[in-house]
């Protein structure tokens, strides 16, 4: 719904109504589902109520958003009672019984297996085969690596281990991490005699095919050393909250803080609820930085005030009429060239108004805008569209496999921006489901992805030059939604915290008429590049800070 700002900015949950086209409790519902906080029928009822009852504040009942509320309201008895709600809360209740068996379940494997340490294997190194005996080597030699290193909680235990310190003074434990880069492991090693619910054996002589997977390997390994301080927010451990809050929670692996990543939404929902407000705003004030103030804007909208007319055909000759050599700016060259683009999609007939994929948006629509500023710097940068597998993400699990194993591949994103040079991926675009089609859990699944995709380049930065200071890295996803652009930071500034904000929304033109407000859509899309443009130079001073050389250099010189 297009709904104003000032009535997003008083709902409780803004993005819902944003997302939405044709409001109804079930959809409601819904989403309070995937958010993770939903509570009792009540309250979570009256709550979509007093939503609808907000919004009817904002809008005459002739108006078309006003005809819709009043239907909702009008209907709200009646549909709180249909069918399909009673059934999404017996439903709810099923898996809130399922949960409490898994928990049983769980507690019944943990002691299998302490029945299993106490006997099983006396009575395999009697019985068992050659095979057997290098099985039963395998796994005491990983007991004994996994009690020297305490790297790993307990199995029963889901949330991030203790982090090992290296500091000879503990009173400095909390305050700096100067050591090389350790991980922190969310899952232990597995166990060579665990069975899976196939009934295959998986351990350290069987193949683990996990390629198709939804996690990426190393987004379950927190860095702990670089030169991250801890974060300290109002004599507050942000840290240690988190760990009380993961296991509290037990947060599923579709939430970011399943992987150590706070990120910072308007929703202010999971773990920043439990912070106060105060502390949020320092916690923001912490990551952020001060914007270097653009001064090319004004100069564009008066360019395009002079070149974009309502008539689609006086605008084509206007453009005629531009002399490219009279255009110095190459950021007005570029919103020229976007006008450009616009028109030959909206022009007769208007493309962006038909049903397309995924990969048709990406190859008509936003590959002709990125390419501008691809090819301007295409001298640092190469960039590759289309379900391109991530090679850090392959890395780190070709890492863990002999040489007679099968090499994995890396996980798949929309596309990938790399460093030419240092052969280096360090930003990702991710499309969400086609422009037409609203997909709530297709948008946070994607928006997850990006970052544990960014989570496992940063740890693969981390682990290149671990004399560096990891907190001069920033990266930056992108991610496109109902014809919706955001931009996302991420960091690693704090120590095992890594942080994850969106700094910019801006939406494309879909007809002729949005072209009036082209301006914010242009500039969005350049201050991505300016963004790219800071990242790469801050993992370029990361990678040859303190003598620390990539490892292509190393090769040329030894």
């Amino acid at each position: 719904m297009n709904l104003q700002s000032d009535c997003l900015d008083v709902l409780k949950y803004p993005t819902f109504w944003k997302d939405t086209v044709k409001p109804s409790l079930r959809d409601f519902l819904s989403f309070r589902y995937l958010e993770g906080d939903l509570t009792d029928p009540t309250t979570e009822h009256l709550r979509y109520k007093a939503e609808l009852d907000t919004i009817s504040d904002y809008y005459d009942e002739t108006s078309e958003v006003g005809k819709m509320i009043q239907n909702c309201i009008q209907g709200f008895s009646k549909e709180k009672c249909s069918r399909s709600i009673k059934f999404f809360w017996e439903l709810r209740d099923i898996c809130n019984e399922s949960e409490l068996v898994d928990e049983k379940s769980k507690l019944q494997w943990k002691e299998g297996i302490f029945e299993f340490e106490k006997t099983g294997l006396c009575h395999l190194r009697e019985t068992s085969s050659a095979v057997q005996e290098k099985q039963i080597s395998s796994y005491t030699s990983y007991e004994k690596s996994e009690a020297q290193t305490n790297n790993v909680y307990d199995r029963a235990e889901i949330c991030t281990p203790k982090r090992a310190i290296t500091l000879k003074n503990k009173e400095n434990e909390n305050l700096c991490y100067d050591t090389s880069p350790k991980y922190i492991c969310k899952k232990p090693l597995p166990n060579p005699f665990l069975v899976n619910k196939q009934g295959k054996k998986r351990g350290f002589e069987a193949e683990e095919d996990d390629d198709d997977g939804d996690e990426e390997f190393d987004a379950n390994l927190t860095v702990v050393g670089g030169k991250s301080a801890e974060w300290i927010v109002n004599s507050i451990r942000i840290r240690e909250r988190l760990k009380e809050y993961q296991l509290e929670k037990n947060p599923p692996k579709t939430s970011p803080e399943y992987y150590d990543v706070i990120f910072f939404n308007s929703n202010k929902d999971g773990f920043l609820k439990t912070l106060d407000e105060s502390i949020l705003t320092q916690m923001l004030s912490d990551i952020s930085e001060k914007e270097i103030e653009n001064t090319v804007e004004n100069e564009i909208k008066l360019l395009l005030d002079h070149v974009i007319d309502r008539d689609i055909k006086k605008t084509k000759e206007k453009l005629k009429q531009v002399k490219e050599e009279d255009i110095a700016l190459f950021e007005n060259k570029f919103a020229l060239n976007f006008v450009r683009h616009m028109m030959r999609l909206m022009e007769d007939i208007n493309l962006l108004l038909d049903p397309m994929s995924e990969g048709t948006y990406i190859n008509s629509v936003l590959a002709p805008i990125f390419d501008e500023f691809f090819v301007k710097n295409k001298r640092q940068w190469r960039a590759s569209y289309g379900e391109t597998c991530l090679k850090a993400s392959a890395r780190d699990k070709n890492s863990q496999k002999e040489d007679s194993e099968r090499r994995s591949t890396g996980k798949k994103i929309d596309t990938i921006i790399e460093l030419r040079e240092e052969n280096e991926e360090f930003s990702v675009i991710e499309i969400s489901g086609p422009p037409m089609k609203n997909n709530w859990p297709h948008y946070k699944g994607d928006r997850l992805k990006i970052a544990k995709m960014l989570k496992t380049i940063i740890n693969h930065y981390a682990e290149l030059n671990p004399t560096s200071d990891i907190t001069l890295v920033k990266l930056y996803g992108l991610q496109a939604y109902l014809n919706e652009i955001t931009i996302y930071e991420f960091r690693l500034k704090f120590a095992e915290i890594y942080t994850m904000r969106p700094i910019l929304k801006f939406s494309l033109p879909k007809t002729w008429a949005d072209m009036a407000r082209a301006t914010k859509s242009i500039m969005g899309f350049l201050k991505y590049e300016s963004l790219l443009v800071e990242s790469a130079k801050s993992i370029q001073d990361f990678l040859w800070n303190e003598g620390g050389e990539i490892e292509s250099f190393k090769k040329m010189t030894t």
